[in-house]
């Protein structure tokens, strides 16, 4: 498939991001989409996922897939960083009429010291990953068909 999209990987836990990129490269290419049209973009953190991607869809890309784990690291903060990233992602999304999934995660409970929770996030990110390439497919596939009714209506009038 032609259509390019673009995965923007936080660079915080980059174990576990890197578990939801794989994935979600992995699935897409298995769902039809060409490998040399799916670009990683890492950006620093969360934060600057919504900038990224609005660019990128503005710029070229048909869709875009934000990948970050926002924790909880023993200052009140994930709660209103996952929040403004989604809004970002939202908002990009509507601007640009394209679709930008969010694979943006914020856990109640992380402990960056134990080897448990990162086995752990690693698997569920697999998962992660691979919802994200789903959603991305159908996003795409919704857009095409609401988008080539809005022709044809503009057509027909």
């Amino acid at each position: 498939m032609s259509k390019k999209i673009a995965i923007l990987s936080a660079s915080w836990h980059t174990n576990i991001v890197n578990s939801a990129e794989n994935s979600a490269i992995e699935e897409l290419v298995k769902l039809g989409y060409a490998r040399e049209n799916i670009d990683v973009i890492k950006v620093p953190g969360a934060v600057e996922i919504p900038l990224a991607g609005k660019l990128a869809l503005e710029n070229g890309y048909d869709c875009a897939i934000g990948i970050a784990l926002v924790v909880d690291g023993q200052i009140y903060r994930h709660e209103f960083v996952g929040h403004t990233v989604v809004q970002g992602i939202l908002d990009a999304s509507l601007a640009t009429n394209k679709p930008f999934i969010s694979a943006v995660l914020t856990p109640q409970r992380y402990n960056e010291n134990s080897d448990l929770y990162e086995e752990m996030y690693i698997k569920h990110f697999v998962v992660k990953g691979q919802e994200a390439a789903k959603a991305a497919d159908q996003a795409i596939q919704v857009v095409e068909q609401l988008s080539a009714g809005s022709q044809a209506n503009k057509v027909a009038a």
